[in-house]
């Protein structure tokens, strides 16, 4: 049995749990019939076909970068830990950003937006040079998933977000009862951009320093600027941090106490994960 890691990542009512659900072909995943968050730790669920097995990682929702610290960190941690937690079962294959199709994609007045933020914390600093396909959500017919893509595809574009593949697809609309034929068609685009895009991607954990193309000597000097106001002997820490403030728009401090956090949580055992 050949099997794939796929993590799937978004903003809070993007509609991850009901891509899960959708891909899996039973209501497998909770979903909420609005924005409020339903996943709070990250779950796993599997979808087989044929001899390949798909761990699909459903990961908590993110909040905007410029909300409160004590709102951001769990999700945020919750993505490290899956971070690490890869590492052992294979390292992942292919990440998938959920995002709402309900508005289109505007440039953001003071960069980043919630939707740059999220992918370069998946993209760039937790999951480097994984795959990342995009799946368009709450879209109810093929016209309307045509026609959200002609008009934001070269937005994606403008704003620095890259992708290998993507899908426009119904998942489980949120106060209507879905059109069977609409939901087997998303089913089966999803699906494929699955098949598609990740069975030539593979990816293992290595130390931060190194996946920025630094040497040691290098890192350790521009982690002494800020040891004193940091206080962990690990160099990885401060870098980690330096990402969160240029790539997501986080404050200097709150990206130090994130950081902060996540190095508590790598100290500690590591949790079981929900294994559906």
């Amino acid at each position: 049995m050949t099997t794939y890691n796929i993590v799937i990542f978004g903003e809070t009512g993007a509609g991850k749990s009901s891509l899960v659900n959708l891909i899996i072909g039973q209501s497998v995943a909770k979903v909420s019939p609005d924005v409020t968050e339903c996943t709070t730790e990250i779950d796993n669920y599997t979808y087989t076909t044929g001899s390949v097995e798909y761990n699909l990682w459903d990961t908590p929702g993110l909040k905007e970068p410029r909300s409160e610290l004590d709102h951001q960190a769990p999700a945020m941690t919750e993505a490290y830990r899956l971070r690490r937690l890869l590492h052992d079962r294979g390292g992942a294959n292919l990440l998938v950003h959920c995002i709402s199709g309900v508005k289109d994609i505007q440039i953001p007045s003071a960069p980043p937006s919630a939707l740059q933020s999220h992918y370069r914390l998946f993209h760039d600093i937790f999951f480097a040079d994984v795959p990342t396909v995009i799946v368009i959500t709450h879209l109810d017919s093929r016209q309307r998933r045509e026609e959200w893509w002609a008009r934001n595809e070269e937005m994606l574009r403008r704003i620095e977000v890259s992708f290998a593949g993507h899908a426009c697809v119904t998942a489980l609309p949120r106060n209507s009862t879905p059109n069977a034929t609409e939901l087997e068609k998303s089913a089966e685009d999803a699906r494929a951009l699955l098949v598609h895009c990740s069975q030539n991607s593979y990816w293992k954990l290595g130390a931060v320093w190194k996946r920025l193309g630094l040497s040691k000597e290098v890192a350790r000097s521009m982690a002494s600027v800020v040891l004193s106001k940091w206080n962990a002997t690990s160099i990885s820490g401060y870098i980690m941090a330096s990402k969160l403030v240029a790539c997501c728009g986080l404050e200097e401090d709150e990206a130090l106490e994130l950081a902060r956090r996540m190095r508590a949580a790598r100290q500690l055992q590591l949790r079981p994960v929900n294994d559906s």
